[in-house]
């Protein structure tokens, strides 16, 4: 892996008790929830990069969907982010 590097944040009292917990939750250091949290912030995508990609999937589709239908997907996209 290389040399490592430390860096130092400072976050209030109640969001480091979250984010312990959050990292506890899943059995792991508090370090490593950070560097996981911070590696998919890096690898997501860019809105103008998800802007595009969404333009391209309309134009390939022949269903027009509901506004209803499209929250309710993104909705789900979105629960499904927050369980990784």
């Amino acid at each position: 892996m290389g040399t490592s590097r430390k860096i130092s944040v400072y976050v209030s009292d109640d969001l480091h008790r979250a984010l312990k917990s959050a990292a506890s939750l899943r059995g792991i250091s508090l370090s490593e929830f950070m560097i996981d949290a911070a590696k998919q912030v890096l690898h997501a995508p860019s809105r103008k990069e998800s802007a595009a990609k969404m333009d391209m999937l309309r134009e390939t589709s022949k269903h027009v969907y509901a506004r209803d239908e499209i929250r309710e997907m993104r909705e789900e996209g979105r629960r499904g982010w927050q369980k990784q």
